[in-house]
């Protein structure tokens, strides 16, 4: 009998997160799962690779945007009780579920904790990104089964589960609390990969052309980019591909796209991607602290030259400046720049980045990466007990 898995997505449009938890359960067998996924995005889950690979049942719903917007206070949580009835009438609607998903973090999917509330069925949280400092949070975190997230937010974690544990208990003991639940075997960290079927296209060995890739979100950079590009096109003509996402319904600054700079070609949410991907051989990032960054393990799968700031994020600490990527310091278009014109400048030097990119990316693959997700969402494994008890002592306490 295979386990039925819902899965919750209230994000109104495509991210890295999204596309990370497709290719994880995509690695599930379909002998053992198949899925229904309840979202206010279902042109995303109709082309995912998880649609690809398995029998899906997509279940559509409309969000509220200007009530979607809010992240705190009482509209946020009226939005909250909006998706609950919505996610109640999904439930009638469908045939027994086994578990649940939580595709994104415990605010956004917070909706799904409260209606479980009276459900009781297991739940499996992913993190792609830090999480708030909320008691409401850390709360949630003490009611999964499994909790898989990216090492750079565990910091977080841990203070959203102090707050929880102080409000609850004492002060005095919320930080051995907290520092006990994260130690759990519930708490896993993962990073992200890549599948066979979903690797890129190598791009040509020498190739000096400029790709950089990301939503319009402002913390995604761009507008750093659009200045270290007009810099350097005043020395160099620099051929640029630029492909963005749009947010939506969200309450977040974001930049503008297309704007006119020379030499660059700008496309929105291109369909062929790794076409485009393919026909460049640098990756420029910009993001600020990106928790993971899938596009950069993309870039360096196809043989890419990453340039990534040096701010202590995942991929600062995992690659070598000058050996498999180049690093600028993190918000500096003009050092950006004058990296740029030295890659333009040294084609033997691009070369054998980019050769060590290819080598390293190798170490990413999917089925070795997302082992553990698709274990937890494949079996009857719950961790409650566990997780109770060290509650429980600390209600003694």
């Amino acid at each position: 009998m295979r386990l039925h898995n819902l899965i919750f997505d209230p994000i109104p449009f495509k991210g890295g997160s999204k596309i990370a938890t497709s290719e994880a359960l995509s690695q599930c067998q379909q002998d053992d799962v198949h899925f229904t996924i309840v979202t206010v995005d279902k042109a995303f889950w109709q082309q995912s690779e998880l649609a690809a690979s398995h029998e899906i049942k997509i279940i559509s719903i409309t969000a509220i945007p200007w009530l979607s917007r809010q992240c705190s206070g009482v509209w946020f949580w009226l939005n909250q009780v909006y998706f609950c009835l919505l996610l109640a009438v999904c439930l009638i609607r469908i045939n027994k579920v086994d578990r649940f998903i939580a595709a994104s973090g415990p605010g956004v999917d917070m909706s799904l904790y409260l209606v479980n509330y009276l459900l009781n069925k297991p739940i499996i949280q992913l993190i792609h990104g830090d999480v708030a400092t909320s008691g409401a949070i850390g709360w949630c975190l003490t009611q999964t089964e499994k909790v898989f997230y990216l090492p750079s937010t565990k910091q977080s974690l841990n203070s959203a589960l102090m707050r929880y544990f102080t409000r609850r208990f004492s002060l005095d003991i919320s930080d051995t609390l907290a520092n006990q639940y994260l130690n759990l075997n519930k708490f896993q960290p993962f990073v992200n990969g890549l599948s066979h079927k979903q690797w890129p296209s190598r791009c040509r060995v020498g190739n000096n052309h400029c790709f950089w890739a990301a939503s319009l979100l402002k913390w995604k950079g761009l507008d750093l980019f659009v200045d270290a590009l007009r810099s350097v096109n005043q020395e160099l003509p620099t051929p640029t591909t630029v492909c963005y996402i749009k947010p939506k319904n969200i309450n977040l600054n974001i930049s503008e796209a297309p704007v006119p700079v020379p030499f660059t070609e700008w496309f929105h949410d291109p369909a062929n991607l790794d076409e485009l991907r393919q026909q460049c051989g640098i990756f420029v990032s910009t993001s600020t602290k990106e928790p993971f960054g899938l596009s950069i393990l993309e870039s360096l799968a196809a043989g890419q030259c990453v340039l990534i700031p040096q701010d202590g994020s995942y991929w600062d600490t995992q690659l070598t400046d000058g050996e498999n990527c180049i690093k600028y310091m993190a918000g500096d278009a003009d050092e950006l720049a004058a990296k740029l014109i030295f890659l333009q400048l040294q084609p033997q030097k691009l070369e054998a980045i980019q050769i060590q990119a290819f080598k390293l990316a190798k170490q990413y693959q999917a089925e070795d990466c997302y082992r553990s997700i698709v274990t937890s969402v494949s079996q009857f494994n719950s961790a409650h007990a566990q997780a109770a008890s060290i509650v429980a002592e600390g209600k003694k306490g």
